[in-house]
């Protein structure tokens, strides 16, 4: 602590903070013997003066230095000068009652020099004020021959105004004048003064330029002098003090004290310095002084050195610097420990909170220390750089900053450490994600639609309120942050808010558009928890403005959303009547709508072809601002509809002509923006031709009563005007006369004999007419008809009767629940004999709430593919997995201009696949958009790598069959299959969506990915893949049996490839274009995938599970050939039938191995029951794909490899018999012997499987390749294509079935094939399969949109199953194109 301050205020600073200290005690002040302040003894004499007191006493006398202040006196507490001569003059004495402590003072031999102020005081109390703890008398002994009282001293000049002569005398009454260099001064009470007890008071100037000055007395005629007193001038003001070191000194026990004490005076000054500090009275400290002079000042220096501290010399040293007017002081504390030591502790506690957008936030940390330790702060075990102090601040505090903070303290020399830990938790206010993404203010009219509030902040918002208010303008106002804690942290910040009332909460009651639900719950999205709230409208009726609001303590967010509705999809679109493809000399109109609210200014151009490109032919980039210089105005008629607020401009172009065809812009202004924006349409112009038939009417004979219908196809791009006439009589729709399909279709109802004669089709437009005729001649009579009439009568009221007792009976029996007819679906609705596939589908329930995605967060992209109905596309939504992650999906819709028939079919599609449910290696339902306000889609996984023929195709270069995986691959592959077999022993008691959610998660936690997803083009293909390509498609198949689902198409083209090598089902013969794809052979007006059927398929039509096995093997085939087409260089015609029928199966492929082979060839077995299930094909590729992992491939040879062992180190090692496993009743293991190196086109069937305790061989296959076929040219059908370029011709396709027919069949049963099916019907459930009414064979096929069709027929019947069907299976048709 540094004082500066005058002598005078010092001292009286001192007197009264000290009487304000003493004031606390409740004493009274000591009294002497002596009451008289003033007292006179004369020399010689003995002065005896008694203080007694409440406390023990102490006596003070002069030699000792004071100052008067008001009335009061105060003094050091120095060691006071005893008197020369004398001995102790203190004496303990006999108290009172009241002041039990007495103490004497006797002075003896008393002299001149011992006149002054004699102090008594309270001894332990270091306050020491006049009348409170202390008393005092002055004391003359008078001298007559020593008046003056001898005490030379420098009297010290300063720039005060008056300066005081201590001239002090031992007689009260004395005549005192003041001698100087040049004059006498006397006392004249006005300027000079003269005072017994201090001396002479001149003015400075009087005695500043004299050398020195005396006092003179005079007693009886005799003149007294006192010593002279020197006069010295200097400067005596003090500018500052500093105690070095400034902070409190802290040391060990043995270290060195060392203080330097520094006063900064005016140029030649003088100055005292005192310390003061405990143990001084043991006099261990060495002091030195040192004075540097300056220009313009002085500085004066005194230094403390203390050597081998201890513990006694820990306290206050205080330095005290004076010059006799002026004092200065500075303190400072000195700490001594015994030994070095770290002590830390929480100032705030262990959590400190703070908030995003904070300027800074400290973290306190309180430290004891010595020595001063190192400091380091960690975060999460992180070191933090540039942090070296015991509390560390973190500044524009962020989310991030958030976590738990380290300090260590460490002192290196002596072995010392300390930690502790404090958790920070950053508040964050509550963010609305839509906020920052553009959204839709234009809502369709009657539409459902589905506000969404995203709301991330910590901690989460508890509540997400939303309120709404009529459609009316609001007063715009700018206003920062919600919060005003983070005004600053976030004054970059302005929203423009409508400063809106007359809010109102959302309400089903009261809300002017009907409110669905309202419903919030939590997301785990891009790693944090976000509060999702979901404001769901049931019809869009009215415009209104909504608003959600989140809160939590730290601060609010809101978003405003301006709904309104429009009867204009996105408030602006262009229309053309009567299409966009009209016809030569038709009457088109364009129609531009806009929505009023929302923008204005409707314009009408048509692009010039020629102003398109610049100089140099490159084609322009236009926009809205610019293109009306690259086209031409047009002008339209305006039209308000006043009831929609929609504004339309109409442009008419009547008889359009080719030459208009082009590019039609319609532009349109934002009203708010001002922006513009612009809608392109091209027209089309169809040029008009003359009408062509495709075919013509050929004459017919009818019975009477019997139906006729005749048809005059037109082929053309427009319909012209068709008329019929008869016998030249134009014929018109009567009762029993329909024309349909825009006469192109008349039928006759009930033929009579009047309505024979010539009829004529007349074809016409404007370039022609054409006309073709035919006669309908009609047999039998009307008495015939009346016998028809009553009999059906009759037969109708039996109906009737037999119909309202059947309702009766089943009144009376209950019903199944709901539940039941869901439990028992598959066992009570797909009997075939009962329900048709339509009204198996229509039980299958869709839970819109599960699964309709909304179309405003799907954004639709390129096409995939497509099919003669439908089409593919990818896409991506926002949010399907209940996320706020956008994801790459595929979405299955409709063509334009689908039926109501391909809805349905679409529809029914999307019930199997939720029926089916997921799996990992399925393409499996994300979700659907079924609402009437747009096209139906079906949204599925993308798999972004294609179907696995092609990849394989891509691939063959890169192939590496010997090439080790990563460890990392070998523990996935280990543990897909002990995943697998883990599901299998609990199958009974799981069901299959468990199964595949508990697999994934066993993926996720036990098996990193295996590559990224980029590289996955750039790794090498290996004979691991191939097989665990082939485990997974097994996988795949095993679930859908289970499901009662049968594939009919398994191939390569129709499995795809995912992400981490995961292959995926998919397309069950639904929307491909057959008609374009050269792997299916054109049979009549179907195709048929022929190389991927099983024989009972092409010749039975039987479709059974074990048919898919068949596939799969070719799939086999088609994976260890890596892409290759089945029977390379086979054509497919009559004599490849008879060979497949007779037992010739394809020669091993390429990169197969022995072990692979015999699998192919089991799956080929002729008799379907010989054929594994799919449930032991997993099992067999399990166990190959484990003992591959766990051999490092170097057992699996391709058969057709052409290098020795000798060459490149590998030998083909047979296979031995696999032992039976314990784990499962029914384990299928490969038995047979392997095959002969290089030896596979006629070998001994080496498909053996073992079954229980059965071993099933076949006698030795033979290839096409051992046995060439007989090479004939056949002349082409033009609709007939195949992979290879060679054909089977349907009459040759004809000839083979009827053939068939006679041999009784393909199957190896023979003629009791239908006796054993009856027998078998009561254990079998049934399947649906379409009926078999082709002219040509009744072969099913696919259609190349939905489902099955027949040649001339597309009603769908349940027929009982075939012999050796598995059980009752669901005709999937589900999946869409390959991606």
């Amino acid at each position: 602590m540094k004082r500066v301050c005058t002598l005078p205020l010092w001292l009286w600073l001192g007197i009264v903070s000290e009487a304000d200290l003493v004031s606390s005690y409740s004493m009274t002040p000591p009294t002497l013997s002596i009451t008289e302040e003033e007292h006179i003894i004369n020399a010689k004499d003995t002065l005896t003066i008694t203080c007694r007191g409440q406390h023990p006493l102490e006596w003070s006398w002069p030699g000792a230095r004071w100052t008067p202040v008001e009335g009061r006196r105060r003094w050091n507490s120095q060691p006071q000068q005893r008197p020369v001569g004398a001995g102790n003059p203190e004496e303990d004495c006999e108290g009172t009652g009241t002041k039990p402590y007495c103490k004497v003072l006797v002075l003896t031999e008393s002299q001149a020099n011992d006149t002054g102020y004699y102090h008594c005081y309270y001894k332990y109390i270091d306050a020491k004020i006049e009348g409170t703890t202390a008393v005092s008398a002055y004391i003359f002994v008078r001298d007559f021959e020593q008046p003056f009282i001898n005490k030379p001293e420098t009297l010290l000049i300063s720039k005060k105004e008056n300066t005081w002569v201590p001239c002090l005398v031992s007689i009260p009454d004395l005549n005192v004048t003041l001698i100087s260099q040049n004059s006498l001064i006397h006392p004249d009470r006005k300027t000079i003064f003269w005072d017994n007890k201090k001396g002479m008071q001149v003015p400075t100037q009087l005695i500043r330029d004299s050398l020195f000055v005396q006092c003179e007395t005079v007693i009886d005629n005799k003149v007294f002098k006192s010593n002279f007193f020197i006069i010295h001038i200097a400067g005596i003001e003090l500018y500052d003090i500093q105690l070095y070191p400034k902070k409190a000194m802290e040391l060990l026990v043995g270290e060195k004290l060392v203080l330097n004490c520094t006063v900064w005076a005016e140029f030649n000054s003088g100055v005292r310095f005192q310390w003061t500090y405990p143990g001084k009275q043991m006099q261990r400290a060495v002091i030195e002084s040192e004075r540097r002079s300056l220009q313009t000042h002085t500085e004066l220096s005194s230094i403390l050195t203390l050597h081998n501290v201890s513990q006694q010399d820990l306290g206050r040293y205080t330095c005290t610097a004076t010059n006799g007017a002026q004092m200065l002081e500075e303190s400072t504390d000195v700490i001594v420990h015994e030994k070095p030591f770290i002590n830390v502790e929480w100032r705030k506690g262990p959590v400190i909170e703070a908030t995003a957008g904070d300027e800074a936030v400290k973290l306190p940390v309180k430290v004891v220390a010595y020595p001063q330790p190192d400091f380091q702060w960690y975060k999460a075990g992180k070191l933090i750089p540039k942090q070296s102090q015991s509390s560390m601040q973190i500044k524009d505090v962020a989310e991030h900053h958030a976590g738990t903070y380290t300090l260590v303290l460490r002192n290196r020399l002596v072995g010392l450490e300390k930690r502790i830990s404090l958790q920070l938790i950053v508040n964050v206010p509550p963010r609305i994600h839509e906020k920052e993404t553009s959204s839709p203010s234009i809502y369709s009219r009657r539409s459902p639609q589905a506000l969404t509030c995203t709301v991330y902040g910590i901690p989460a918002p508890e509540v997400i309120q939303w309120q709404w208010r009529p459609w009316m303008p609001c007063r715009m106002f700018s206003r920062r942050s919600l919060n005003s804690r983070h005004r600053a942290a976030r004054r970059h910040q302005r929203d423009r808010m409508p400063e809106c009332k007359d809010w109102k909460d959302v309400s089903r009651q009261d809300a002017v558009n009907p409110i669905e639900s309202i419903d919030t719950w939590v997301e785990f999205v891009e790693g944090r928890n976000k509060t999702v709230s979901k404001l769901a409208i049931q019809e869009a009726n009215v415009s209104a403005m909504y608003k959600c609001i989140a809160s939590n303590k730290v601060g609010r967010d809101e978003r405003l959303i301006y709904f309104y509705v429009t009867t204009i999809p996105d408030g602006f679109e262009i229309e053309s009547q009567p299409s966009e493809e009209p016809i030569e000399g038709q009457d088109l109109q364009l129609s531009c709508n806009a929505d009023n609210y929302t923008y204005e200014n409707l314009q009408w151009y048509r692009l010039n072809l020629s102003k398109l490109h610049d100089e140099e032919g490159n084609p322009l980039v236009l926009d809205c601002k610019n293109v009306h210089h690259y086209a031409t105005k047009m002008q339209g008629e305006l039209r308000f509809q006043p009831d929609s607020n929609d504004a339309t401009l109409l442009l008419t172009i009547p008889n359009i002509s080719l030459g208009e065809e082009g590019d039609y812009v319609c532009e349109v202004q934002n009203r708010k923006t001002r922006e513009k924006h612009c809608h392109k349409k091209y027209i089309s112009v169809q040029a008009l031709e003359i009408p062509r038939l495709k075919q013509n009417l050929t004459d017919i004979w009818v019975n009477v009563s019997d139906s006729i219908e005749m048809r005059c196809k037109v082929d053309g791009n427009h319909v012209p005007d068709i008329s019929w006439y008869k016998d030249e009589k134009l014929v018109e729709e009567v009762s029993g006369i329909d024309l349909a399909d825009f006469n192109q279709r008349l039928s006759i109802q009930r033929v009579r004999e009047e309505d024979a004669g010539l009829y004529l089709c007349s074809v016409c437009n404007a370039k022609g007419c054409v006309n073709s005729s035919a006669s309908v001649s009609v047999e039998g009579s009307d008495d015939k008809t009346n016998v028809e009439i009553v009999i059906l009568i009759g037969t109708g009221v039996i109906a009737v009767f037999f119909w309202i007792l059947l309702i009766i009976i089943f009144c009376n029996i209950k019903r199944p629940a709901h539940a039941d007819i869901k439990t028992g679906y598959l066992s009570i609705i797909m009997d075939p004999g009962e329900v048709p596939l339509e009204e198996q589908c229509a039980y299958l329930p869709y839970d819109s709430s599960k699964w309709e995605f909304p179309r405003d967060r799907l954004r639709l992209g390129k096409v995939l593919g497509h099919g003669a109905f439908g089409k593919v596309v990818e896409a991506s939504a926002f949010g399907i997995n209940k996320s706020n992650s956008c994801e790459t999906v595929a979405a299955k819709m409709l063509k334009e201009g689908a039926t109501a028939s391909e809805q349905k079919a679409l529809m029914s599609e999307l019930k199997i696949l939720i029926h089916i449910g997921n799996h990992l290696n399925v393409v499996n339902l994300l979700g659907a958009c079924t609402k009437p306000n747009g096209p139906l889609m079906v949204i599925v996984e993308f798999c972004k790598y294609g179907n696995l023929s092609n990849y394989l195709r891509t691939k063959r270069e890169g192939f590496s069959p010997y090439r080790e995986k990563s460890p990392r691959l070998r523990i996935q592959v280990q543990s897909i299959v002990e995943a697998v077999r883990a599901d299998r022993r609990s199958r009974s008691g799981t069901s299959d969506s468990a199964i595949f959610n508990r697999f994934l998660m066993h993926k996720s936690q036990t098996v990193q990915p295996i590559q990224e997803v980029d590289d996955l083009w750039q790794s090498p293909l290996t004979m691991e893949d191939l097989i665990c390509y082939s485990f997974q498609v097994a996988r795949g198949m095993e679930f859908l049996a289970s499901r009662k689902c049968i594939h009919r198409d398994l191939a390569a083209r129709n499995i795809l490839l995912s992400e981490n090598n995961v292959v995926k089902i998919c397309d069950f013969g639904l929307a491909r274009d057959i008609y374009k794809d050269p792997d299916y052979v054109r049979k009549g007006s179907a195709r048929l995938p022929l190389k991927w059927m099983a024989p009972e398929s092409i010749f039975d039509k039987v479709y059974t599970t074990q048919s898919d096995v068949w596939s799969f093997g070719v799939l086999l085939w088609e994976i260890f050939s890596l892409g290759a087409s089945p029977y390379p260089g086979v054509q497919i015609n009559e004599e490849f039938c008879q060979r497949f029928k007779d037992g010739t199966r394809m020669r091993a492929p390429e990169y197969t191995t022995a072990e692979i082979y015999r699998i192919m060839l089991s799956c080929w077995h002729g008799d379907p029951k010989e054929r594994p299930t799919f449930s032991d094909l997993v099992e067999i590729l399990g166990n190959l794909l484990q003992e591959n992992v766990q051999q490092e491939g170097k057992d699996y040879i391709p058969l057709n490899d052409s290098h020795s062992s000798e060459d490149d180190g590998f030998s083909q090692v047979p296979s031995s018999a696999q032992q039976n496993s314990d784990e499962e009743d029914f384990d299928m293991r490969i038995r047979c012997h392997s095959l002969a190196a290089r030896y596979y086109n006629c070998v001994s069937f080496p498909g053996c499987l073992t079954g229980g305790n059965q071993i099933r061989c076949s006698s030795r296959i033979k290839t096409f390749e051992e046995f060439p076929m007989t090479h004939t040219m056949y002349k082409a059908h033009p609709d007939n294509q195949t992979d290879s370029g060679m054909v089977l011709a349907s009459e040759e396709f004809e000839r083979i079935e009827n053939r068939h027919r006679k041999e009784g069949g393909f199957s190896s049963k023979g003629p009791n094939r239908t006796a054993e099916l009856s027998a078998e019907q009561s254990d079998l459930r049934g399947r649906c399969r379409p009926s078999y009414g082709s002219q040509v064979g009744g072969q099913t096929f696919y259609n190349s949109e939905y489902g099955e069709l027949s040649e001339h027929s597309e009603d769908r019947s349940c027929t009982p199953p075939a012999e050796g069907a598995s059980p009752p299976a669901l005709h999937a048709s589900f999946f869409s194109e390959q991606y």
